[in-house]
């Protein structure tokens, strides 16, 4: 095995020889400088990965496959997804990646190109499928760095590395829109509710307070009383207050004598 592999390198050398220069249009691969070139050799030898420049390949015994090492971009066809809270989503996304090992991008994958697109199509689905739709909006962050961390530990056997993944548009579909709208007007009402009886309850609280400071200071009443008939007088209404001494209202005023009477009446209008 090993003298015929010897055998078919000298062969080949030979006829490299023999037909030169016509053989250097056969025998030599430009790799520009974004391009790397993995050359198969015999069941002997290793791929090697060469270049850029001028890479030299013996005819008949070594392929060479070349690959590009920028960074390509690839956008997720748009999918539905269904989220934990039975919310149907479209979902389009984009995937930036680039090859960091030619060698393992070429023996490892048929196709390094489609294999990222498939793994990008299937795994986005299913990770965004695991969020409701508040978290898919308010978290699109922390999502995206999730996705980022899973296709990196999926493509780094490949020899890949993917720099960035973006979702772009989160779709609602349309037979959803009018339940959605609905449930969060009955959200905003019943929000709307809750902060009213919270400013009630401050508002009781405040009103209680005020009420315990005029039951010390009997004054303050009467102030209050009488601003409150400031504030009616600078109205342009036809409202009459008559006051009424509270010791009227009394009942035990009325079931006194005629001179007790006459002495509490008195009273009062002083």
């Amino acid at each position: 095995r090993w003298f015929m592999t010897g055998v078919l390198h000298f062969l080949s050398l030979l006829l490299v020889i023999i037909t030169f220069p016509f053989s250097l249009f056969f025998v030599l691969k430009r790799c520009q400088e974004y391009e790397r070139a993995v050359v198969l050799g015999s069941t002997l030898t290793e791929a090697t990965v060469r270049g850029p420049g001028l890479v030299f390949i013996l005819p008949f015994l070594e392929r060479v496959h070349i690959i590009d090492i920028r960074t390509r971009v690839f956008e997720v066809p748009s999918q539905q997804i269904l989220t934990t809270d039975s919310v149907t989503l479209t979902v389009d996304a984009v995937v930036y990646y680039r090859v960091f090992d030619p060698l393992r991008a070429a023996v490892a994958l048929m196709d390094y190109n489609q294999a990222v697109r498939g793994l990008a199509s299937s795994t986005l689905g299913g990770i965004l499928g695991t969020y409701q739709l508040g978290n898919l909006l308010s978290e699109r962050e922390k999502i995206a760095e999730e996705v980022l961390t899973t296709f990196k530990i999926e493509c780094d056997p490949w020899g890949i590395t993917v720099e960035r993944v973006e979702v772009k548009s989160l779709v609602v579909a349309r037979e959803m829109v009018v339940p959605m709208a609905s449930a969060a007007k009955a959200a905003r009402e019943a929000n709307g509710l809750v902060i009213l009886q919270k400013g009630e309850a401050k508002c009781l609280e405040k009103i209680r307070r005020a009420a315990d400071e005029m039951q010390d200071a009997p004054t303050s009443i009467m102030l209050k009383y009488l601003q409150v008939l400031n504030n009616i007088s600078t109205k342009n209404n036809r409202t009459v207050v008559v006051p009424i001494p509270k010791i009227l209202l009394q009942p035990h005023v009325w079931r006194g004598k005629g001179q007790d009477k006459a002495k509490i009446l008195q009273a009062a209008v002083a």
